[in-house]
């Protein structure tokens, strides 16, 4: 089975304000978080506004560094993307793009090719109506041919509004849990801070698929 996976690129300072797991270098945005899962995901988007360049934090408690990152002007890029998978081959997105990106996906629907990140650069490759996806391929000259044999994931055209709709189900009931989860720690920061990432992870408005 073909998925498209929301995922996030781990901080490397751990979280001294909540619970949040030890993750691999990406994980999974699940669509019904545990209260830790959330804690993790918020690090995850926030740990950069409030850790110094010698990883030491730059906020008191966990209330502060909410409120850094939502007046934060820089905060939208949040590094992950989407994962690709099937039975047998897993295609992480590359470095330098974002979750907040996700939504480019729908340009590959009409054809379009859209950037995967670098390392291990991941190729889209339109093959009439199949979207290849190669796990590495990026970095090679124009007009070269990758070899059949290397990792890909071939998803049919077709089926990418559906995968997509899936995608945007996964950061929806992220963002359901998000706002209980916020209220624990400060009621007055939980409608901000879900409104916050909301608009920088474009969840929440329509695909027009």
């Amino acid at each position: 089975m073909i998925t498209l996976t929301p995922v996030l690129e781990r901080w490397s300072a751990d979280c001294p304000f909540w619970p949040a797991e030890q993750t691999d270098f990406y994980f999974a945005v699940p669509r019904m978080p545990t209260s830790q899962q959330v804690g993790t995901v918020v690090w995850t988007l926030i740990g950069r506004t409030v850790t110094a360049d010698d990883l030491s934090i730059t906020a008191a408690d966990a209330a502060e560094a909410i409120e850094k990152y939502l007046t934060s002007d820089d905060e939208d890029f949040a590094p992950g993307g989407l994962r690709v998978g099937d039975d047998n081959v897993v295609i992480d997105p590359g470095c330098c793009v974002g979750l907040d990106e996700w939504r480019d996906w729908l340009r590959v629907i009409g054809g379009e090719v859209i950037d995967l990140g670098h390392d291990p650069d991941a190729l889209i490759e339109h093959q009439g109506p199949v979207v290849r996806v190669w796990r590495s391929g990026g970095h090679l000259s124009s007009g070269s041919v990758l070899d059949p044999g290397e990792p890909h994931i071939d998803i049919a055209r077709h089926a990418l509004p559906k995968l997509l709709d899936a995608v945007q189900q996964d950061l929806a009931g992220f963002l359901n849990a998000l706002h209980p989860w916020v209220r624990a720690i400060r009621a007055d920061l939980a409608d901000p801070l879900a409104a916050a990432v909301d608009q920088r992870l474009q969840i929440s408005a329509p695909l027009g698929l």
